[in-house]
């Protein structure tokens, strides 16, 4: 082959190399974000959004530190209430009954019953502020309770999430179980036979026993998720499904 024909192909194939480099990273990219994709889909096909409402109406209903707001609510009610009462307050009554003894007021006898009328012109400028008072502390109630709502449904969602997250992570391992241990079986034969390394046999052993202690790390951790919301909830996911 002459020398010109040597840098014609030299000079085409070094471009074809490139090209197919970049195709294969472009495949390579592609696969992998459907990976991540696949990933992500799975999660969200575990989600119950129904469920999770009712995890949430079932944790205000049943958690005991909402319902220690739902009391400071009741008792601002009845402080209302009982404030409103204190206007009887302004007037006072007495009665008294000398049916023997004779009681003399400016120059006057009295005998028998008699009834007074006290007025208690304090209790006319103090009622207004009580009262006003009184409906401050439900409005500042309702608002803590309304708060704890808001971070209370947060925390319920987000441990739902979690639990979700758990699960998804469960089932990837376990698929993954099941390639590593086909390949450990394979590679195991193939070593018996003497077709295969001790090194081969051996990372694959390893692969194998990596892959089963992060299936039970994983299964404690959905417990763990799963004890965590119930707490909250105050049931067993098993009760609201």
């Amino acid at each position: 082959m002459d020398l010109p024909l040597k840098k014609y192909l030299k000079h085409q194939i070094l471009p074809m190399n490139g090209r197919l480099i970049k195709f294969v990273f472009l495949i390579s990219t592609l696969f992998c974000s459907l990976s991540v994709v696949t990933a992500q889909e799975s999660i969200y096909s575990e989600m119950n959004y129904p469920l999770m409402q009712k995890l949430v109406d079932a944790a205000k209903e049943n958690y005991p530190k909402m319902k220690s707001y739902q009391r400071h609510i009741i008792m601002a009610k009845d402080n209302i209430t009982k404030t409103k009462k204190s206007w009887f307050n302004f007037f006072s009554f007495s009665a008294n009954y000398s049916p023997t003894n004779s009681i003399s007021i400016s120059n006057y006898v009295l005998t028998g019953y008699q009834f007074g009328i006290g007025v208690n012109f304090a209790t006319l400028f103090q009622t207004p502020f009580a009262v006003k008072d009184a409906k401050n502390q439900l409005i500042l109630a309702s608002l803590d309770k309304e708060e704890y709502d808001l971070n209370l449904e947060t925390t319920v969602k987000t441990l739902y999430i979690k639990y979700i997250q758990q699960i998804a992570v469960l089932k990837l391992q376990s698929k993954t179980e099941v390639d590593v241990e086909a390949n450990y079986k394979q590679t195991k034969y193939k070593f018996e036979k003497g077709e295969e390394s001790f090194e081969t046999y051996n990372k694959a052993l390893i692969s194998l026993t990596e892959i089963k202690q992060n299936i039970i790390s994983s299964e404690g951790n959905v417990l763990i998720a799963k004890y965590g919301l119930e707490e909250i909830i105050g049931k067993k996911l098993e009760e609201i499904r």
